[in-house]
C-alpha cells in the first residue's frame, strides 16, 4: 500500500456547529499547495506552529488503516492549549462525532508530538490555538492536511500561507478568568436552566498588532442561558499573536468554543454552576 502524504497547510474551514467542508472540494483546492506555510511575523512574535522532525505532532500522525483501505475520509477540527515546551494539551474535538478512528489518530498523534512553540518578546509563551486534520485521498493516495486556523471562510478556500490569531494565555488562567466571571453580579443564567450539555462559540476579530477589537457569539446551547456572555468574559483584556498572511502580521478571526459540561474546574475549587 502506498505511504500517506502529509501536506502541513495554513487554512480551515469554520468548525464547531456549522458543518464542515466537504472533503471533495478541499481535495480539488490541495492540488495547489505542496508545503507547509512556515511564515515568520516581525519581532519576536511568532505564533505555534507545526514542527519538523522526529517529535513533531506531524511525524505521529498516520491514517488510520482501516479507514485507508476504505478510502474514508474526514476533518476534524482541535482546539488546544501549546505550552511553553511546544507540548499540547487540554485538547477538544469538535465536528463530526462518528468519526472515531480519526480521532483517535488525531488524539494520539497531539499526545506524542509537539509543536515549535509560539514566542512573544522573545521567550516561548503558552497559546490556545485552533486547528483542523483533513484526511483526504487525492486519487488513490492518502494526504493528510493540518491546518492552524478555524474561523474564516475565505482562508480555507485560499488555502494560502495562512495561520489564525492564537490567545496569550493557557489554559489555566483562561479557565479561572470563566469560573470567577460566572459571579460577576451582572451576570444572569436562566432559573432552573442545568442543560446536560451545555455549550457557547465566540468569534473575535484581532488586528495586526494582536488587540482585540471585537467579539461576538455565534453559538449557544441551550440559547439564551448565560453560556455565550460568560465565555465572551474570556476575552476581556485579552492579548493574542496575531494572524500570519505569507509571513506578515495581518488583521483575523480567532474563534473559541466551550464545552462547559467537559470543563474540569476542580482546578479553581469547584465545578462551574449553571
Amino acid at each position: 500500500m502506498k505511504p500517506t502524504t502529509l501536506l502541513l497547510t495554513n487554512s480551515i474551514n469554520r468548525c464547531g456547529f456549522v458543518p464542515a467542508l466537504g472533503v471533495g472540494l478541499l481535495i480539488a483546492l490541495l492540488f495547489g499547495v505542496s508545503n507547509f506555510a512556515n511564515g515568520q511575523a516581525s519581532g519576536n512574535v511568532r505564533p505555534a506552529m507545526i514542527a519538523s522532525g522526529a517529535n513533531s505532532v506531524a511525524a505521529h500522525l498516520h491514517y488510520p488503516p482501516k479507514a485507508k483501505e476504505k478510502k474514508d475520509e474526514a476533518a476534524i477540527p482541535f482546539y488546544c492549549e501549546v505550552g511553553e515546551d511546544g507540548k499540547p494539551a487540554f485538547v477538544q474535538f469538535f465536528g463530526p462525532e462518528d468519526k472515531t478512528e480519526f480521532r483517535r489518530a488525531l488524539l494520539r498523534a497531539l499526545g506524542q508530538g509537539r509543536f515549535q512553540p509560539a514566542m512573544s518578546g522573545g521567550k516561548a509563551v503558552p497559546v490556545l490555538l485552533g486547528g483542523t486534520a483533513f484526511f483526504m485521498f487525492r486519487g488513490n493516495k492518502p494526504i493528510i492536511a493540518i491546518s492552524l486556523s478555524t474561523a474564516d471562510k475565505e482562508k480555507t478556500a485560499s488555502l494560502g500561507n495562512y495561520i489564525q490569531p492564537q490567545m496569550l494565555i493557557s489554559h489555566f488562567e483562561f479557565y479561572r478568568k470563566l469560573y470567577h466571571a460566572q459571579f460577576d453580579p451582572d451576570m444572569h443564567f436562566r432559573p432552573g436552566m442545568q442543560p446536560v450539555h451545555p455549550r457557547a462559540a465566540v468569534l473575535a476579530q484581532v488586528d495586526a498588532q494582536g488587540n482585540l477589537v471585537s467579539t461576538k457569539i455565534i453559538a449557544e446551547s441551550p440559547p439564551g442561558t448565560g453560556y455565550g456572555p460568560l465565555l465572551m468574559r474570556g476575552f476581556q483584556g485579552a492579548k493574542f499573536i496575531p494572524a500570519l498572511n505569507n509571513g506578515k502580521p495581518v488583521a483575523g478571526q480567532f474563534d473559541m468554543i466551550a464545552d462547559y459540561s467537559k470543563m474540569n474546574y476542580a482546578e479553581v475549587e469547584r465545578p462551574l454552576a449553571p
